[in-house]
């Protein structure tokens, strides 16, 4: 008897959640929770967090037919931070048909994510971007940054909570223009939106820079003029 209630109590006590993540049709995982991935298409993911905050990054790769040819697309990756409990998820992503789909979809990707009973769930998203050559990216020291810059579906950590430094090398993060916050059946906005206090200026200076060389040659002048 005593080793069946003992057994209980393993069963019942707090190690962590136990869910998974049903990834569509040609979408490849870079990062799970921090750590590198690989999984490709059609892919049950297990995730598990002491916490229940998941933050996945995934590429999202289609082919499609223009003007009589085949077109392969490969999306810039895209984080999906949500808060899990012991079920399954379903990721859902759009059709890629033409060119301009691909491009909308990389401005602004339209994702859906229900748990086992078809239910909408809550989650934030942004796009981890680097600038500069993109062959051979390290998404682990990337993601890492990103959660240290309190960006809007970081993760934050209790080594970033009780550190004041970091070792990490730097690594031109740039930053993303639109950022999505979704819910279940309304706008409200995400209660778990992280504070970006302590961006460092060097990181306040790569995005200053990064939004000039995106404005035209007006929003340029009225910039240096309030400069001035």
């Amino acid at each position: 008897m005593r080793h069946i209630i003992a057994l209980l109590c393993l069963t019942l006590s707090p190690m962590g959640i136990a869910a998974s993540l049903q990834l569509p049709d040609r979408a490849e995982t870079v990062l799970v929770n921090g750590k590198a991935s690989q999984q490709q298409s059609s892919v049950k993911l297990d995730l598990s967090m002491p916490d229940n905050m998941q933050q996945i990054a995934f590429r999202y790769q289609a082919r499609y037919r223009d003007n009589g040819s085949q077109n392969d697309f490969v999306s810039d990756v895209v984080i999906l931070r949500f808060q899990a409990s012991e079920q399954n998820y379903q990721l859902t992503l759009p059709t890629i048909n033409s060119a301009s789909r691909a491009n909308q979809f990389n401005d602004q990707p339209t994702i859906t994510l229900t748990d086992n009973t078809g239910k909408s769930i809550v989650f934030t998203q942004d796009k981890l971007m680097k600038s500069g050559l993109q062959i051979g990216r390290n998404f682990a020291q990337e993601i890492a940054l990103y959660n240290e810059s309190g960006a809007i579906a970081a993760i934050v950590s209790a080594k970033r909570i009780t550190s004041k430094t970091t070792t990490a090398a730097p690594v031109a993060l740039v930053p993303v223009a639109k950022t999505t916050e979704v819910t279940a059946s309304n706008n409200t906005a995400d209660t778990q939106v992280n504070k970006t206090e302590d961006i460092t200026q060097a990181e306040v200076s790569r995005m200053l820079d990064y939004w000039y060389q995106k404005a035209n040659p007006n929003t340029q002048a009225e910039f240096k003029a309030k400069i001035n």
